[in-house]
């Protein structure tokens, strides 16, 4: 699997067997006629797709570097290695399970990402603190013991992470004058991206345009920039919409899932094609520390034929966002 070969319905051999052990050994049983054969079929393509809908990728039975790396991540539990900080940062489902504890805890680890960064190693500091141990950061055997020990007992359901991000939300309040935005596109997206920037331009926005159709460079950017929202734009073969936010079983992020209802409302509003919402965990708006949506856009002669419109209407649902940001699009 380190090679991440890209693998679809029709495949076999050795790799094919190794993605429907993994996919079985997390619960998504493949058929053992087709792990016999090591045959990628329907049975494993809609296994493949049943694990991309519940960790919140498209849904299409591909295999390609995405899923990849979310399988490998999966298959991580707290307590299975020591998590520190490191170049490039950890990221696990067991990242994810540490950071859900501390956060019920009250110890602020940000947004729930399964990352291991900055923000967790913080938190994870102040934890060792208070309860007495090495305070070095790792999450190792005797700090995760205690960890558990301690949410085994009743704790709340609410995130500080979320109370955090909804005070920042309701004192964020403001017109869009000399807000920094982040715009980027992926394939067919750009005309569409530039229409957007341009709108939002006109209406006093600092807008970083950007053409790289490098996830990790668009994050890094957006991150960089301290951009208040970062707005992503593909073109699908698809007959409708969607605008994707970044949310994971245990956490969303309340300002991506708001901004992503008024720009929803918007586009249906404007041009009358049906753009849903939907919680996600692509690389991109995980990546992104700001509130940050995807626009999937479908179907392409109608985003084309009516790209002026469409950038007006994400403008006009930007600028309402920003002026009341906990406000959910009726």
């Amino acid at each position: 699997m380190s090679n991440k070969k890209i693998l679809k319905i029709g495949d076999e051999g050795d790799e094919v067997l190794d993605l429907q052990i993994r996919l079985s050994n997390l619960g998504f049983k493949v058929d053992s006629i087709e792990t016999t054969s090591k045959k990628f079929g329907s049975d494993t393509e809609n296994k493949l797709k049943d694990f991309q809908k519940f960790r919140g990728l498209k849904s299409d039975g591909i295999f390609d570097h995405i899923t990849a790396e979310i399988l490998i991540e999966a298959t991580f539990e707290l307590g299975n290695r020591q998590l520190y900080l490191q170049s490039p940062m950890i990221k696990g489902d067991d990242v994810f399970e540490l950071q859900t504890q501390l956060g019920k805890l009250g110890f602020d680890v940000g947004r729930i990402d399964g990352i291991f960064g900055p923000q967790t190693v913080k938190a994870l500091i102040d934890f060792q603190k208070n309860f007495g141990l090495m305070e070095d950061g790792i999450a190792g055997h005797e700090t995760i013991r205690n960890l558990q020990n301690i949410n085994n007992k009743e704790t709340p359901d609410t995130q500080i992470s979320k109370i955090k991000e909804i005070e920042a939300l309701r004192n964020k309040s403001a017109a869009l004058k000399s807000r920094r935005l982040v715009i980027g596109h992926f394939g067919n997206g750009a005309t569409l991206a530039n229409a957007t920037a341009r709108m939002l331009r006109k209406k006093g926005a600092k807008v970083i345009d950007l053409n790289n159709p490098d996830e990790d460079v668009q994050a890094r950017t957006a991150n960089g920039f301290e951009a208040e929202i970062y707005l992503g734009f593909k073109i699908e073969n698809d007959s409708y919409s969607t605008i994707s936010y970044f949310k994971t079983k245990n956490s969303q992020s309340e300002g991506g899932f708001r901004l992503a209802s008024q720009c929803s409302k918007e586009i249906t509003k404007a041009v009358g094609i049906e753009t849903g919402t939907a919680g996600m965990q692509l690389p991109i708006l995980r990546a992104t520390k700001m509130p940050a949506i995807l626009c999937s856009l479908g179907p392409p002669g109608e985003i084309i034929k009516n790209t002026e419109e469409i950038a007006i209407a994400l403008a006009t649902a930007i600028s309402n966002w920003f002026r009341e940001p906990l406000k959910l699009a009726e």
